[in-house]
């Protein structure tokens, strides 16, 4: 095969530049320094590279974590404190797992198991573990004590308040039904109306005038004296006894107001006794307005002298609108 020949460059001309020399070379590599200027070398630091973007943030206080965990755990507060708002949501929905949840949390805090949202131990438990497991356990063996005593007192309570029901209650002084011996009879009210008979066994009524056009019927149903009164033990009597009368009020005509305060009583001597108003729940008469064919029924009573007795009836006006004797049994 030929090879084409090409003429020589004309040696009078300006000549090519001469070829560099091969740089040296180490170990058959070659070489550039002090050929090319070095780009700036940085230095190496050490922790510059493969940490998370909160490596500068201050970690969370093992002291402040186990507080919230301790006082307020059932609310989720130690979990929010730590970044944790899922979780601390969740525990407060459900109060701390019934409990559970927030004592698993404390215990974990106690042991440094607890971590932030960033996966770092907490600040400060080293130096404060100790105090806070001692702290810990006498808040427990406080609220301990203090559960046993409310659960005593609470079932003290309930069992005085079921032995309470159980109390009989005094029966009404005194019953229509009861054998009471009945009042005098053949006796005269002084206003002229004779006593007829009334609906309980030897009830004695009259009829009186209160006010103008207000006209009631009353009737001794039972009547009795004694020197207690069943329920007010405490009561001491000034002349010897009590004497308790059951009346019925009837108003017949108009309207009229029944109330204990209508009768009065004196004894053989003319002393008067003493109204005896007796408590919630004896059968006292009420005091109430009375329409007309409305009746009401209950008891008076008067601390008075044993023996006949001349019972009077007042009208709208406190003033005498009839007597009648009554000698109780």
């Amino acid at each position: 095969m030929s090879h084409p020949n090409y003429p020589h460059a004309p040696q009078s001309g300006p000549s090519a530049p001469p070829i560099p020399p091969a740089p040296p070379s180490f170990e058959g590599q070659p070489s550039f320094e002090g050929r090319y200027p070095a780009g700036p070398q940085g230095e190496y630091q050490p922790g510059s590279y493969g940490q998370g973007p909160y490596s500068d943030r201050p970690r969370k206080s093992f002291v402040t974590t186990w507080i919230l965990s301790l006082l307020l755990g059932t609310f989720g507060a130690d979990r929010f404190y730590l970044g944790k708002i899922g979780s601390g949501v969740a525990k407060l929905l459900t109060a701390g797992g019934l409990g559970i949840w927030s004592i698993v949390d404390l215990v974990m805090t106690l042991t440094g198991n607890t971590r932030d949202k960033d996966r770092r131990p907490l600040d400060g438990y080293p130096e404060n573990k100790k105090k806070a497991w001692i702290i810990t356990g006498v808040v427990w063996l406080v609220s301990i004590i203090t559960g046993v005593v409310l659960t005593i007192m609470s079932v003290a309570m309930i069992t005085a308040a079921v032995n309470g029901r159980n109390i009989p209650v005094p029966p009404e002084l005194p019953s229509a039904s009861q054998a009471a011996p009945a009042p005098s009879t053949g006796t005269t009210p002084s206003n002229g109306t004779s006593p007829s008979a009334g609906t309980g066994a030897g009830a004695n009524s009259f009829v009186a005038t209160v006010s103008e056009g207000n006209t009631v019927k009353i009737g001794v149903l039972d009547s009795i004296y004694t020197t207690e009164i069943p329920g007010m033990t405490y009561l001491e009597p000034k002349n010897g006894g009590f004497l308790a009368v059951q009346v019925s009020w009837e108003t017949l005509t108009g309207s009229s107001f029944s109330s204990p305060s209508n009768f009065a009583v004196y004894d053989a001597d003319g002393k008067e006794g003493e109204l005896v108003y007796l408590d919630e729940g004896l059968g006292a008469l009420p005091t109430d307005e009375v329409g007309a064919g409305d009746v009401r029924k209950g008891v008076i009573a008067f601390d008075v002298k044993k023996g006949p007795v001349q019972v009077v009836v007042n009208d709208d006006y406190g003033d005498k609108t009839a007597t009648f004797p009554l000698t109780p049994q």
